[in-house]
């Protein structure tokens, strides 16, 4: 159980990490406001119209959540309550929908974002705030889901689909939002307001705004189906032995 607890230990310490990014990130992106008046966000509520930031808000809340849970477990002993020392479902979900959230952030931000905006795009990775936002928070919580979460069963296909729920949350409610004219136009557009150009509805084509609407929201949710995937391959990996059924075997032992 020694490796269990170290394991715990890890990810907990990870997990703090990224409840210090994302609070310091934060300050220094509302100070970034009052002090650019042409900011993109324009003001500290149009932070909240971008995924990048609820999508790490979310996170941020998950965090604080596993890392309280962490932190009560490992203070018992490593014969106390043993199966709590393995993630349940419900932790292990709660930090796949984290990681998933922020893995689509890093890969929109490198691979789609930053290359169609040229020279302009590594705007989004050359400041502080920006560099935790879109690289640093996203690869501490995928490496911390891939090599350190545990569970105590494979999930269901309904619990897999979990990690595309912040996502699909966000475009249903920023559709809504458009579609009753609070926000109007992307860019230079309406208002302004319109975070992506696919939600803009107004002034986009339709039919591309469905596909490219329809293609985020199933990356999004095929992205939790991937990290578990990779989850599960390095738990066989890196930890060979089957500690579950070892705790199975202390169990009846303390029965006897």
């Amino acid at each position: 159980m020694k490796i269990i607890h170290k394991r715990l230990a890890i990810s907990f310490v990870l997990n703090i990490l990224v409840i210090l990014l994302f609070i310091t990130s934060l300050i220094a992106e509302i100070v970034d406001i009052y002090n650019n008046p042409t900011s993109v966000y324009k003001n500290i509520w149009g932070l909240f119209r971008f995924f990048t930031i609820d999508g790490n808000l979310f996170s941020f809340v998950c965090s604080i959540i596993l890392s309280i849970k962490q932190f009560n477990i490992l203070k018992m002993s490593e014969t106390e309550n043993v199966r709590e020392l393995i993630f349940s479902p419900i932790n292990y979900i709660l930090s796949l929908m984290s990681a998933s959230t922020d893995l689509v952030i890093f890969i929109v931000v490198m691979l789609i974002l930053i290359p169609l905006a040229g020279s302009e795009g590594l705007n989004l990775i050359n400041t502080y705030n920006a560099s935790s936002f879109h690289i640093t928070i996203p690869i501490l919580l995928n490496l911390k889901f891939i090599f350190l979460d545990a569970k105590e069963r494979d999930l269901f296909f309904y619990e897999k689909i979990c990690g595309g729920i912040p996502m699909f949350t966000y475009g249903f409610i920023m559709l809504i939002l458009c579609v009753c004219k609070v926000f109007t136009g992307y860019g230079e557009e309406g208002d302004g307001n319109i975070p992506y150009p696919f939600l803009d509805i107004y002034h986009q084509n339709a039919f591309l705004s469905l596909i490219s609407a329809l293609f985020i929201f199933i990356f999004g949710f095929g992205i939790g189906f991937l990290l578990d995937f990779l989850n599960k391959k390095c738990e066989n990996i890196i930890y060979p032995y089957n500690y579950l059924k070892d705790i199975e075997v202390n169990k009846v032992m303390e029965l006897v």
